[in-house]
């Protein structure tokens, strides 16, 4: 059963008991990412996550790894627009290592002089990376035209710059108001006793003293825009997106599965018009972003420059079919069954359910159960499926990334 408690310090602690499994799955989730960066800084929630790896006052870099991988675990972290969360999966024996390490890069990081000028550079090689990889630049470029100087619109890697000015007292001062109490979501999922796991958690990550700050969160101004950039490569690269919903929307559901019928999957509209029927494309897919206050419906192909306009074309019709109401209930059942099918699917895995209610705690404030999921699913109708796609697909916000060997391109609906 999946339970809620708060510790002393506020931290809130979501457990789900799996005596049938013999591992466990932990993550300790911050309320933080690139919504709360300044320009300046844009970047550290990223470049903190690396350096809670390079060392604690109590344990060498080494050490970390070697306390969770000896045992045959896994550690590992991210950071989004939204969250950052430092997670690890453990023999069901060696959870209260797993805490205990996890508890040490939260609370006693040593952002050791040496290693954050080392680990600088390695996050510099990973923008050289991300600026070498056409599919994952052009949702970078994408979501800078969509939103402009927001946060929200820029990269979570931070920029080559900004990189070179991140330093010890930047990073510190940035943990310090927004690695609070109130802001830590620990969720565990898998073989272990409850009070035994909140008894040592109360022990160390609930003795964290860090007073919270209030924050004025704004939301993003979406913008119609085009913007191209020439790279010498084989293939083109194209994002077309709308304004979509937020993550607390209550079209949330239509969303979903009108994104599972337009581009979700092998049998959906996309692939079978572009890939399937014409052969333009290996990857065309939709997809969609909820975010607190902002949210992103989108469609990605990857096709040859003398295909792009075509690709361009067939995704507008296709968008523009379902929002005529052309959608089938044979579809609408389709995407149904696909989706609730792959949740269930998804728990079968304990890291799966520790993230599905860390996101719901950090989006809700409370556990989203797995049968409210299905039921919000299932309670989509055809018109609400058209209306939603109306809404979402509104060509006034239209935008447009492109990479790869072309200077110029026609969007219909946006102004070159």
């Amino acid at each position: 059963m999946e339970e809620k408690h708060v510790l002393s310090n506020g931290v809130r602690v979501l457990t789900e008991e799996l005596p049938h499994v013999r591992s466990a799955a932990i993550g300790f989730w911050v309320d933080t990412g690139s919504k709360n960066e300044t320009a300046e800084i844009n970047g550290i929630s990223h470049f903190i996550e690396h350096m809670l790896f390079k060392g604690t006052e109590r344990r060498s870099a080494f050490q970390i790894a070697q306390a969770i991988e000896d045992k045959g675990g896994s550690l590992n972290a991210f950071t989004d627009k939204e969250h950052t969360c430092y997670y690890a999966r453990i023999l069901d024996s060696e959870l209260p290592t797993a805490i205990d390490v996890l508890t040490d890069m939260l609370v006693r990081p040593a952002f050791d002089p040496g290693e954050l000028k080392r680990e600088r550079q390695v996050v510099l090689e990973e923008i050289k990376m991300y600026e070498d990889t056409p599919d994952e630049l052009v949702q970078d470029l994408f979501n800078l035209a969509f939103w402009g100087d927001h946060p929200l619109g820029r990269p979570i890697v931070g920029t080559r710059g900004t990189m070179r000015t991140a330093n010890r007292d930047r990073a510190i001062a940035y943990m310090e108001r927004f690695y609070t109490p109130d802001r830590v979501v620990v969720s565990v999922a898998g073989r272990f006793e409850t009070p035994r796991v909140l008894a040592q958690l109360e022990a160390t990550i609930g003795q964290m003293r860090r007073p919270s700050t209030p924050l004025a969160e704004t939301a993003p101004m979406a913008r119609s825009n085009l913007k191209v950039r020439y790279k010498d490569i084989e293939q083109v690269h194209v994002v077309l997106g709308t304004e979509g919903v937020t993550m607390a929307s209550p079209d949330r559901f239509a969303v979903t599965l009108l994104d599972a019928i337009l581009g979700g999957g092998m049998s959906s509209r996309l692939f079978q018009e572009v890939r399937e029927k014409r052969g333009m494309a290996y990857s065309i897919s939709s997809y969609e972003v909820m975010y607190a206050k902002a949210g992103i419906f989108g469609v990605y192909a990857g096709c040859s420059p003398k295909h792009l306009d075509e690709v361009v074309r067939l995704s507008l019709a296709e968008m523009d079919k379902v929002k005529a109401g052309e959608v089938t209930e044979e579809e609408l059942r389709r995407a149904k069954d696909q989706l609730k099918g792959g949740l269930l699917l998804s728990e079968e895995s304990p890291r799966n359910r520790m993230s599905r209610m860390a996101n719901s705690e950090l989006a809700f404030g409370r556990i989203h159960s797995v049968a409210e999921v299905l039921d919000g699913l299932e309670a989509v109708t055809l018109a609400d499926l058209t209306r939603v796609a109306r809404e979402v697909m509104d060509t006034r916000t239209l935008t447009a990334t492109v990479v790869g060997p072309t200077r110029r391109v026609k969007i219909p609906g946006i102004a070159a």
